[in-house]
């Protein structure tokens, strides 16, 4: 196992706290925000990837197959991309201006734990998909009309409201756990070398420390994350870039010395 390098900690609001104000996670945002103000190249090529990619999944269509697959494809890539912008965080608190051939050393700072990180994730998706079809074709009827009927089609009409609830809600719980290992990782794993599953840990303990710090930063990430969904994606060009950078101010605030014991 990979042993997280201790060193010392840079002050930071709410750092090592029993308790964050429900005002921190704003805050972050704020971070975030300035950050891609300070690296506003690296940031929107980030964000324009992102764009891209989910242009790209929309025109498969909108069965739930496809969007569960766009989940697992996200869960997959959303780390790898994100610890680009965390490392250009981190280059700019270490008084460095980054690039984005620069930022482009968080995928290779621990490499092999952003790897076994990311199929963690990639695999709990791949639960979701196989246990909702179960689940509902064995409750519920087939999850969704066939997959010819609404390859280029609206499925919505087609389905139950009963029917999506159950597959939002199994997508739900799958959201929680997903949230609840990976709040802290990516930042852990590049700023300490901590292995996938001490970054993993790190994160539950920083759940369990701040959980309405933790509600309120994963509520804002729904909610900005909806607003550049809502805007055919191109709102994902700036918001995408600021919660990555926000991840790392996160972080921040909600690690402590326990995260470091490996």
């Amino acid at each position: 196992m990979t042993t997280m390098h201790s060193g010392t900690l840079p002050s930071h609001p709410g750092h090592g706290a029993n308790h964050i104000s429900l005002r921190e996670p704003l805050h972050w945002v704020s971070l975030g925000l300035r950050d891609l103000r300070r690296a506003r190249p690296v940031g929107i090529a980030y964000g324009l990837m992102v764009t891209v990619l989910g242009w790209l999944i929309f025109t498969l269509g909108n069965h739930p197959y496809f969007l569960a697959a766009a989940v697992s494809g996200f869960l997959l890539l959303g780390p790898i991309l994100g610890a680009g912008l965390i490392e250009a965080s981190r280059a700019m608190e270490a008084g460095d201006t980054p690039t984005f051939d620069t930022s482009l050393r968080g995928l290779n700072r621990n490499r092999p734990a952003l790897e076994r990180f990311a199929l963690t994730l990639l695999a709990l998706a791949a639960v979701w998909l196989v246990v909702s079809t179960l689940v509902l074709n064995a409750t519920l009827g087939p999850i969704a009309p066939d997959v010819e009927r609404t390859l280029w089609d609206n499925a919505l009409p087609m389905m139950s409201s009963s029917q999506w609830l159950a597959w939002a809600a199994i997508g739900g719980v799958l959201a929680v756990v997903s949230f609840s290992i990976s709040v802290i990782a990516v930042p852990l794993m590049l700023d300490k070398h901590a292995s996938a599953a001490d970054a993993m840990r790190g994160s539950l303990r920083a759940v369990a420390r701040h959980p309405v710090a933790s509600a309120e930063w994963a509520l804002l990430i729904v909610l900005l994350t909806a607003v550049g969904i809502a805007t055919a994606l191109l709102g994902l060009i700036v918001i995408y870039p600021i919660l990555g950078h926000a991840s790392w101010h996160a972080y921040q605030a909600l690690r402590d010395q326990g995260d470091l014991q490996g």
